[in-house]
């Protein structure tokens, strides 16, 4: 008796259900994904060409973990005292920056400017930009009732510098102490404008708080740069 032959299996399309069982594999399967990120500093290259000496406040930590503020050594602790006398210090200080001083008036001025600007070159990027910064001051100043305030340009900003071989846990304490400071400011100002309400007790889901967090902020922002690690003698 003749054996019957056995049809061979066509395996051209193997190649394609393979590759869509690993696609439904990627879209169905969780990834487990750190709880906690660090937050994206920007980089010196980002804003380099924006800064004046006298408008950054640097921090630095070498190999050893040993801290440096402005070039000379320092505790960590030191840290903090250095950001708010960054932040609040007499106007015209040597070596410290020059405010931009904000009240209802200049708000309103500017505002009416750039929206003239705007007008003539509606698609002018820094224009909207600036508008959007002088109407925020304005918020803030209503904010405050009317009550003007000084902050720090643009521009002025608090670098970190690491070494390369800087302990990771270093570069926390680090951003730690300048927060430290930040809030420190943040507090006081926030007591003294509303009603003895610590910055630290506002919650940013309540309407009326986040008007005060966005006024306090506009007083004392967020201006913190990493520098790229490099060798720190």
């Amino acid at each position: 008796m003749a054996k019957r032959e056995v049809e061979e299996i066509n395996a051209g399309s193997m190649a394609d259900i393979a590759f869509l069982l690993l696609i439904f594999f990627l879209i169905t399967t969780t990834m487990n994904l750190p709880q906690v990120q660090e937050e994206r500093l920007p980089q010196k290259s980002d804003v380099e060409f924006l800064l004046n000496e006298k408008n950054v406040l640097q921090i630095m930590a070498n190999k050893n973990d040993k801290i440096g503020i402005e070039g000379e050594f320092a505790e960590m602790e030191d840290i903090k005292d250095a950001v708010i006398k960054f932040y609040q210090h007499d106007d015209g200080a040597r070596n410290l920056p020059s405010y931009i001083e904000v009240d209802k008036a200049t708000c309103e001025d500017t505002i009416e400017s750039l929206e003239a600007a705007l007008a003539v070159y509606p698609d002018a990027a820094l224009f909207k930009i600036e508008l959007d910064a002088w109407t925020r001051r304005l918020d803030a100043v209503n904010a405050f009732g009317g009550t003007g305030f000084k902050t720090l340009p643009n521009n002025a900003t608090i670098s970190i510098q690491m070494d390369n071989s800087t302990k990771y846990e270093t570069y926390m304490k680090v951003l730690d102490q300048i927060m430290l400071g930040l809030n420190h400011l943040r507090d006081s100002l926030c007591k003294d404008k509303f009603q003895g309400i610590p910055f630290s007790k506002l919650n940013d889901k309540v309407e009326s708080d986040k008007q005060k967090i966005s006024a306090i902020r506009q007083v004392y922002p967020k201006k913190i740069m990493k520098e790229k690690n490099r060798s720190v003698q």
